[in-house]
């Protein structure tokens, strides 16, 4: 992986061969020993080569920027969904609970009702069993 070394110090690497370059064009510019249409040209070549480096690298930080910041947002969008889960799983709960205590209630209702109502049925059974024994004993007679 020596070529990922590499990549990763691009910029630098760049930037350092480029002030050589300019280093290099200027020392040779002042002591004569390149022509002037040499330097010149060399001289345009380095400026556009370091303003579309420079260009390049403006873009670079600008779309780091714009995802920095959407990733802000994302985040804070997760935590907001975070917190709506936390908190319907809360009313669930309580909603569930609440259910179940009803279903509770009407399953005691259920059995109080039942009871009542064998009890008022043995209740009645005993008074026919009773009006039924006072008919016999007073000889079927009807009033």
């Amino acid at each position: 992986m020596p070529s990922m070394h590499w990549f990763r110090h691009w910029d630098k690497i760049f930037w350092l061969f480029f002030i050589l370059m300019c280093l290099a064009i200027a020392i040779g510019g002042v002591t004569g020993l390149v022509s002037a249409e040499f330097f010149v040209v060399l001289g345009i070549f380095m400026v556009i080569m370091g303003a579309g480096k420079l260009a390049s690298e403006i873009t670079h930080r600008k779309v780091m920027n714009y995802q920095d910041d959407i990733y802000k947002k994302l985040h804070q969008m997760s935590q907001h969904i975070e917190k709506t889960f936390e908190l319907a799983s809360m009313n669930k709960e309580k909603t569930e609970f609440r259910i179940g205590k009803l279903h509770q209630s009407r399953k005691d209702m259920d059995k109080k009702i039942d009871k009542n109502y064998r009890d008022l049925a043995r209740k009645i059974i005993d008074v026919e069993n009773k009006l039924n024994k006072m008919n016999r004993t007073l000889g079927n007679k009807r009033f």
